[in-house]
């Protein structure tokens, strides 16, 4: 059997009111997604006592929605989810209609005037959906309210929470209003616009609108724009909604920075810019430098200026040597000592004259040129140093032939100079026995005498 709900509504004065519409206007502080809710007929249509009307709604991300309708006397009646469709549950640009089923269908009663039709959706099954579906399933489309006001604002808003949106339709019983033009812009254009809770576009906007007061509320990135219309029979009404911008002026040192304001680049500094009030990250770059960052809160209508001294880059310079255990300075400063692993060093950019140090071993100097962020390993191996003895030989007697690892150097008595060590001494000379010995330099100046002894 074929069930029908009637939307009953209460007499009043023809296309009068009996509560303020813009309490039943809700919307979320920013448009998380939209949802979308239409009629069979073009929003504003009358229709007539007993007529049947359809509802439509589609949603741009999956979401839990709830319908409800509100008469021209602030009764709240559930729509949707109801005893005969209890799956509230939309996938995402899927249109769901209502009724979707044959076992009933909806139909406008009187009383004459404007009612509207309000779905909200929600990602999440939020506690308020789940108390409604439950009790939109055990009741015939259960009255919610008798004063719309009081339950939007106190018994429903209040308790919508996540990600969530909503949009609102009307139409007309029995008979139609006289309409004007709301045209809507902004500066800069392109903004999100709701009139009346309902989601109408990117700014600039033309609608027709039914006679009366309206609300238009535009939202820009970090601000939101509200007023308040009335449009008469015939007129058209215009509004513009601009940004309050604050002046942000940006200046580093060097100039030439790359600014980015909360991630999105705008050009280089010195740079001054419009921006709505709110918060921001604003973040200076450049090549060479350290990347600087500054969190700010502007106000309407202020004014700021921020300078930044960039700090370049550090670079890191590893050395390693051979052997180990070399003093390095750098510029002259004792700067550390190689160990096995090397010795690390983190510079400002630019060029440096190094030092390197150990006892036994020469002395080995160089310079290094280091950019910004570079990491650089010199590896230096160190000659061991060279020491030279002042050796005087002489024999008894004098005319001996001087050899110092087989090498010839001269006749006795003979100064030599050689590198400290230990060497084989052979003393030859006709007549006498040679002499062969080891001696080992390792002063500045050696004395050797040997006495020869004659062959018998």
């Amino acid at each position: 059997m074929r069930r029908y709900l009637f939307i009953l509504l209460v007499l009043v004065s023809i296309l009068s009111f009996s509560f303020n519409v813009k309490s039943i206007i809700i919307f979320p502080e920013k448009p998380y997604f939209t949802v979308d809710v239409w009629l069979d007929k073009p929003e504003g249509s009358v229709y007539n006592v007993g007529e049947r009307i359809e509802i439509f709604v589609k949603s741009s991300r999956d979401a839990y929605i709830l319908v409800y309708d509100i008469n021209a006397q602030g009764k709240v009646t559930l729509i949707f989810p109801n005893k005969y469709e209890s799956d509230n549950f939309v996938r995402a640009n899927e249109i769901k209609k209502i009724p979707s089923r044959s076992t009933y269908s909806l139909r406008v009663s009187p009383p004459y005037g404007k009612e509207y039709i309000q779905v909200i959706a929600s990602t999440t099954p939020i506690p308020i959906f789940k108390e409604l579906k439950e009790l939109g399933t055990t009741q015939m489309f259960p009255t919610l309210s008798d004063n719309v006001e009081e339950y939007v604002q106190k018994r429903l808003k209040p308790y919508l929470t996540g990600e969530w949106v909503s949009d609102i339709t009307y139409f007309y019983v029995g008979r139609a209003p006289a309409f004007g033009t709301l045209i809507v812009d902004s500066d800069p254009p392109g903004m999100t616009v709701y009139v009346d809770g309902s989601y109408r576009g990117k700014t600039p906007i033309t609608m027709t609108v039914d006679e009366g007061t309206h609300y238009v509320t535009v939202y820009f990135e970090n601000y939101t724009f509200y007023k308040e219309v009335y449009v008469g029979e015939n007129q058209t009404v215009r509004v513009i909604a601009r940004l309050p911008f604050a002046k942000l002026s940006l200046s580093s040192s060097p100039s030439g920075a790359d600014v980015y304001i909360n991630g999105d680049y705008r050009g280089k500094t010195p740079l001054t810019l419009n921006l709505s009030p709110g918060n921001y990250s604003v973040t200076f770059r450049k090549e060479g430098y350290r990347e600087e960052t500054r969190y700010i809160t502007l106000g309407e209508g202020e004014s700021r200026s921020i300078h930044i001294d960039l700090k370049p880059l550090r670079a890191t310079l590893r050395l390693r040597t051979d052997p180990v255990g070399v003093d390095v300075y750098m510029d002259g400063r004792y700067a550390g000592t190689t160990s096995e692993s090397g010795l690390t060093i983190v510079l400002d950019p630019g060029t440096y004259s190094i030092r390197l140090e150990k006892e036994g071993y020469e002395t080995d100097s160089f310079t290094v040129n280091l950019k910004a962020g570079e990491e650089k390993e010199v590896f230096r191996r160190l000659e061991e140093k060279v020491v030279f003895s002042e050796v005087r030989i002489e024999t008894q007697p004098s005319g001996a032939t001087v050899y110092l690892n087989g090498y010839y150097h001269g006749e006795t008595p003979i100064t030599i100079y050689v590198q400290t060590g230990t060497y084989e001494i052979t003393i030859v000379k006709p007549g006498y026995r040679t002499i062969v010995k080891t001696v080992t330099f390792d002063e500045k100046e050696e004395y050797f005498k040997f006495i020869l002894s004659r062959i018998e």
